[in-house]
């Protein structure tokens, strides 16, 4: 599918990069409005939805993962360094998506080489595919990261079943989370944890018409590192704001 109608990558990614900060500014600086938040639960899965589209798309497969590991690389020694330098105590910044992302796209990678092997290569692919969706269980997105990306790869071809497959996703999530409260409350489950507003990324989803949209170099690059260098920006500002 490519029309002009609905939102192309580019038009996706820059959706989600702006509400990607607003999440961030809500994360380090202080009295900024809990609303930032709710619409940062969109941002999430919106990556994993494009990051799988580049994988049918990109002409390498081992460059597009070799870019996302390699800044999954550089933001982790970024953030340490940064800990190290500006922590205070309950002030510090965790952010590992890069190498959930990247992980989503090197399990992929073994779940296409299972599928064109035989015999003993087909089942060592499927067991190095298993292997890299459970050391994705241990970074930021964790299990919902691996669900959504085997999601929208398996049931790329039917916008309508990966419409139902995300929202039984999100309601799987919404079922932890109310698990996760010893009292099911409004304030618990839809303000202390906003995580339910990932519904609503599912529009955004079914608006893209298969189009690239503006591509030059440097566009092809403003997510690799638009990424850190304004988490970064506004983690140094939160801190000067809070000293």
């Amino acid at each position: 599918m490519n029309n002009s109608f609905g939102l192309n990558a580019f038009q996706l990614k820059i959706i989600a990069l702006v509400l990607m900060v607003l999440d961030h500014v809500a994360t380090f600086i202080p009295d900024t409005p809990n609303w930032f938040h709710w619409v940062g639960r969109i941002v999430a899965p919106i990556f994993f939805y494009l990051i799988v589209e580049g994988f049918f798309h990109t002409r390498s497969r081992t460059k597009y993962m070799k870019r996302l590991f390699a800044c999954a690389f550089i933001m982790i020694i970024g953030n340490l360094i940064l800990n190290l330098i500006f922590r205070i105590e309950g002030y510090v910044i965790m952010n590992h998506m890069f190498l959930s992302l990247a992980l989503g796209i090197l399990m992929l990678h073994c779940i296409d080489l299972a599928k064109s092997k035989v015999g003993k290569d087909n089942a060592l692919f499927i067991i190095l595919a298993i292997l890299v969706a459970g050391a994705a269980f241990f970074t930021e997105a964790s299990m919902l990261g691996v669900l959504m990306t085997l999601n929208f790869y398996f049931l790329r071809n039917s916008k309508w079943k990966m419409a139902i497959g995300y929202l039984v996703i999100c309601a799987f999530e919404l079922f932890i989370l109310t698990n996760s409260f010893t009292e099911f409350e409004y304030d618990n489950l839809f303000l202390m944890n906003v995580q339910w507003m990932m519904f609503m990324a599912l529009p955004f989803m079914l608006l893209y018409n298969g189009a690239r949209g503006l591509n030059t170099p440097f566009t092809k690059n403003l997510f690799y590192l638009f990424y850190p260098v304004h988490l970064w920006i506004i983690f140094i500002i939160g801190y000067f704001m809070r000293v």
